[in-house]
């Protein structure tokens, strides 16, 4: 649930809020400057998961604002990690100078001590764009409401921009062209000095892409290349003309002669990424055509003029990102590592002693307030290897951690490559002496390392007494990856009630053999 509070008359009841109302689950303030109050009312607060507060700062008020936020972070903010807060400065405009630089001054003054609190769970977004005419004196003394009534279409949209960014799923791939995408020109023809980047006109658009670009790899979104160009020229450009990106910033780049949707379809197989959640950008209409033709689920980019490639970026919800977690900026190095694994992978037969020398290491841990993020998305982002596709929310999951018969873990995974992070997540519950795994689910960046398999020898190993099943919800998503491990012979059919088929687990000497291959 979203609540939507101020510290003015929300006229919760005027019609231009229903659209929003419609399409999600929220309530508004009714109480005129009540936003202090209401969240620190219990029964409102335990009832709503992501509170939107709007705050209408002017010359007499910006003590008492910054007072009841410095209180609401010690209070809530800080106590309420699983919780959203998302606060929206409103700044009183003057037709008087003076005026008008005190209320800039007071403004700027709260903004850097919110920005200082650099807390998870709270973000801060500026109203700053109003007309003129936004405010409205009679409504102010008469309604308690400071503006135009038509400004609540400016309220909620904003709000409803942040819930979508909330709710749509960014992308976790970005593939890049290089000539005419990430600087001006063909390097091939232009070499290296002739190339536009950076200084001004259109070369100055390249290098602000080519930043925009670091800022969403340092968010967690994974770059690589797909160019038909010489691989060293590549790399030297960007080095002799210091561009902001350079070879460290991309895993798996395909720099060759070869048709661009072939280099794809193996970045996207050695990364273990779908599609869907990748978007290839470039220049040339015909090469996203057959790229689309090969790999019909991908998104594309025609930046036939670079310019409107901001457009794109700040108008597809899929390159933003409300919250980011500790994990997601981790993924570069997290992708790398499974970059090098491929790698190696590819030149030696797998076998068990190829298993036993990456020198896996599979560490366990109870659900607990530091991971709960990571659960969170684990069971809500990946689809692949996903036994239910249960999409939890932050309420669902906190139910099912307080409850007796269930047992939630999360487990993380070290190689001779690096620390792979939390890497996945199962749910347990149990019935008498039966113990079924409801959920599991875990990242596909680890596939193809027997982690899974070595999953389940731990659970049987931990019950040894107790017949052991696992739920399989069948879908289109999951049928692949899911489907192959059921084949393993450590699975039988036990029934099918609806779309949920129930396997149980035995304990064979296949399954033990797991546990010799990891330390």
């Amino acid at each position: 649930m979203h609540f939507i509070t101020s510290n003015f008359n929300n006229l919760n009841t005027n019609y231009l809020w229903n659209k929003l109302k419609s399409k999600y689950k929220l309530s508004i303030d009714n109480n005129y400057d009540n936003f202090y109050f209401s969240i620190n009312n219990d029964l409102i607060f335990n009832n709503n998961q992501y509170f939107h507060i709007l705050l209408y700062c002017e010359n007499n008020n910006y003590t008492e604002i910054k007072k009841k936020i410095i209180n609401l972070v010690k209070k809530k903010i800080n106590k309420s990690l699983k919780k959203t807060f998302h606060i929206y400065l409103i700044r009183e405009r003057s037709e008087n100078l003076k005026k008008n630089s005190e209320n800039l001054k007071y403004f700027s003054e709260i903004l850097n001590n919110l920005n200082k609190i650099k807390k998870e769970n709270l973000h801060i977004h500026l109203f700053e764009n109003f007309n003129k005419n936004f405010s409205n004196l009679r409504n102010k003394v008469i309604l308690k409401f400071p503006f135009d009534i038509n400004i609540i279409k400016n309220f909620s949209k904003k709000i409803d921009s942040v819930i979508k960014i909330s709710i749509s799923k960014p992308y976790k791939l970005i593939i890049l062209d290089c000539d005419n995408t990430l600087w001006g020109g063909v390097l091939d023809e232009s070499k290296i000095k002739g190339i536009n980047y950076s200084g001004e006109g259109i070369g100055q658009i390249f290098e602000m892409f080519q930043k925009e670009l670091k800022k969403l790899k340092d968010q967690g979104f994974i770059l690589s290349i797909s160019s038909k160009n010489n691989e060293k020229k590549v790399w030297d450009a960007m080095k002799e003309r210091s561009m902001h990106l350079n070879r460290k910033d991309f895993i798996s780049p395909k720099i060759n002669w070869e048709e661009k949707q072939i280099n794809i379809d193996r970045t996207l197989k050695e990364l273990s990424l779908r599609p869907n959640d990748t978007v290839f950008i470039d220049d040339n209409k015909l090469e996203l055509q057959k790229v689309k033709h090969y790999i019909p689920n991908i998104n594309t980019i025609h930046v036939d003029d670079i310019s409107k490639i901001f457009d794109y970026l700040n108008n597809d919800l899929r390159f933003q990102k409300i919250k980011n977690i500790k994990e997601d900026k981790k993924k570069y190095y997290q992708y790398k590592i499974k970059s090098d694994f491929e790698s190696l992978k590819n030149t030696i037969k797998t076998s068990k002693s190829f298993y036993k020398n990456l020198k896996q290491k599979i560490t366990f841990h109870n659900i607990n307030n530091k991971n709960f993020e990571r659960c969170l998305q684990l069971f809500q982002k990946t689809n692949q290897f996903n036994f239910s596709l249960n999409r939890f929310t932050e309420i669902q999951l906190n139910k099912l951690k307080k409850n007796k018969n269930v047992k939630i873990k999360l487990f993380s995974l070290k190689d001779k490559f690096g620390d792979h992070g939390l890497v996945g997540s199962y749910i347990i519950k149990k019935d008498k002496k039966k113990y079924t795994i409801t959920d599991f689910a875990m990242s596909c960046r680890i596939l193809s390392r027997m982690a899974e398999d070595y999953v389940i020898f731990s659970i049987v190993k931990e019950y040894p007494q107790d017949k052991i099943y696992i739920n399989y919800n069948k879908t289109n998503i999951n049928q692949d990856l899911i489907g192959r491990f059921l084949e393993k012979n450590y699975f039988k059919f036990f029934n099918k009630k609806k779309n949920c088929i129930k396997y149980e687990i035995i304990n064979t000497r296949e399954l033990n053999d797991t546990r010799k291959i990891f330390i």
